[in-house]
């Protein structure tokens, strides 16, 4: 069955045509894949950049709140909570 296929395709000028296409159709699709694939992980990177950069914001806030003495933490504390 495959071979009558190939047989068909190869051998008369619609066959031809139809590989022709066919080939063509298969290249634009792959062509297409990749560039959503890059699309996908590049948006992937920008998520997971902010991630870390809200992470950092996180971390450097924890830090600072640890350096306060009790008294500026409450009233830190109390500033964010009027917020």
């Amino acid at each position: 069955m495959l071979i009558a296929a190939l047989g068909w395709l190869t051998g008369s000028a619609l066959g031809r045509k139809v590989a022709f296409y066919g080939l063509i159709a298969v290249a634009v699709g792959f062509f297409l894949w990749r560039v959503f694939a890059a699309g996908k992980a590049a948006e992937r990177a920008k998520q997971l950049e902010a991630s870390l950069r809200n992470l950092r914001t996180r971390v450097k806030v924890n830090d600072e709140i640890t350096s306060l003495s009790a008294p500026e933490r409450r009233e830190r504390l109390r500033e964010w909570v009027r917020e």
